[in-house]
């Protein structure tokens, strides 16, 4: 177990991910899992775009909670306490596209930092981790052109993984999971302080999740229906040359130990 986790009071476990990095299905793998309760895209600044986007709403509509309280912390307190009271581990999955991307949703003003992991470790005690993708994958996953990638993304990841080393933030790998479930899941939830259990396997049951779920539009991973390596998309070879030449996707591949050159 997680030498961060205390025997006597369960943490509230944090976990970071940024757009296009397999968040959402590690999200539901997580919440199949006895013994958790799990809230989705969760941030302090920012709401994230669905129809289930506060705490409050979450914790009504896929637990059957009445929060009688106003305020993220306030909430959170709420349903923190009804974890404890059933021996359950609340993981928070952040919206970190709200603290790091200029949009309506945060009044084009995000903080460009770990705001609600901040906010969090203020009032409770707090076990963070990351979950990452080879930045060139993330660009591919948005189907963008390279310089609408540069100009509207890559700065923003760039800055996310700046916090996470910074913060020196436990950091598990997108690819180590697809090529092997089992493993990175066992090693997630010994972190956490979260007995593992395979049942893991059937998350796409598990419907109470935001994010990329089985909707038109859906990923290439979603649509396959299991957890597995991908190839690269197509479009990867047409741009290769213009993506080595980025200094700012190398260094982002660099700190994250992945290979910086295709």
């Amino acid at each position: 177990m997680n030498k961060n986790v205390s025997n006597k009071t369960k943490p509230v476990v944090v976990m970071l991910a940024y757009a296009r990095s397999g968040g959402t299905l590690l999200n539901r793998c997580i919440a199949s899992i006895p013994g958790t309760l799990v809230l989705s895209e969760i941030n302090i600044e920012a709401l994230c775009p669905n129809s289930c986007s506060t705490i409050k709403d979450q914790a009504k509509k896929w637990y059957g909670l009445d929060l009688k309280s106003d305020g993220f912390i306030e909430n959170i307190k709420e349903v923190y306490e009804y974890c404890l009271s059933n021996n359950l581990t609340l993981v928070i999955r952040d919206w970190t596209f709200g603290s790091f991307v200029p949009s309506r949703y945060n009044n084009f003003n995000p903080s460009k930092s770990l705001l609600t992991l901040e906010m969090i470790s203020r009032s409770f005690p707090v076990v963070s981790f990351a979950f990452v993708r080879n930045a060139i994958d993330v660009w591919l996953s948005l189907n963008a052109s390279p310089r609408t990638f540069y100009d509207k993304n890559l700065e923003f990841l760039h800055e996310f993984v700046k916090c996470l080393v910074d913060k020196k933030i436990k950091i598990f790998k997108y690819e180590d999971f697809c090529s092997n479930p089992a493993q990175e899941i066992r090693k997630i939830c010994d972190y956490i302080g979260v007995n593992y259990d395979d049942v893991f396997l059937n998350y796409a049951d598990f419907k109470n999740v935001t994010g990329d779920t089985d909707l038109p539009g859906s990923s290439r991973g979603i649509k396959k229906g299991e957890i597995g390596s991908l190839p690269r998309r197509k479009s990867f070879k047409l741009f290769s040359g213009e993506i080595n030449l980025n200094t700012k996707a190398k260094e982002i591949n660099k700190i994250l130990e992945y290979r910086e050159d295709w």
